[in-house]
């Protein structure tokens, strides 16, 4: 219920009035709900609150540029997919580092994304998992958004990184140790 009021409430466009909070949450539950209220919608709502290097990011370099490149390859994104069709999405607070000469003000927040039903008993790449009945992954993200600081979305808070903490932090932070 909270998760489609959220996408009811979403705005088509960037604005310097929308909270950073909100457009990480919103962001979120459009890729949670990919295909509501029709297949590849989600995709279409954050397309203008990612910027164009996260575009580029997510997509291999394929999908930056137009709409219809974005939702064709942005569907089968590894930093995006996570979040498709997940059961439930945690945003946790957001981290601000001030803006800098060369950058607008960063938050980053903390995303823990309990993965789709479906992936209890296959991987995302579709191949069957050994053990069929395990608990759907759960994936650590960080969402990192940057208020902009030149027109026409200056103000405006945009996704500038989507990352998987297991491969973003490796050797720093966020990963278990593992082995001896």
């Amino acid at each position: 219920m909270e998760a489609e009021l959220t996408l009811r409430n979403f705005p088509s466009k960037p604005d310097p009035s929308i909270s950073p909070e909100l457009v990480a949450v919103s962001c979120c539950r459009s890729l949670q709900f990919v295909d509501h209220p029709s297949p590849d919608d989600g995709l279409r709502r954050i397309f203008p609150f990612f910027t164009w290097e996260c575009r580029k990011a997510v997509t291999a370099r394929r999908g930056g540029d137009v709409l219809e490149r974005f939702v064709e390859h942005g569907s089968l994104s590894p930093a995006l997919q996570p979040f498709m069709g997940a059961t439930r999405i945690e945003v946790g607070e957001g981290t601000l580092t001030p803006k800098t000469q060369t950058r607008g003000d960063l938050v980053s927040f903390p995303v823990k994304v309990h993965g789709a039903a479906v992936l209890a008993f296959q991987h995302s790449s579709g191949l069957i998992r050994d053990r069929v009945g395990e608990e759907p992954p759960i994936t650590d993200m960080v969402m990192r958004l940057e208020q902009q600081r030149r027109p026409p979305m200056q103000g405006c808070w945009l996704v500038r990184e989507v990352l998987d903490v297991r491969h973003a932090f490796a050797g720093d932070m966020g990963n278990a140790h593992v082995g001896g």
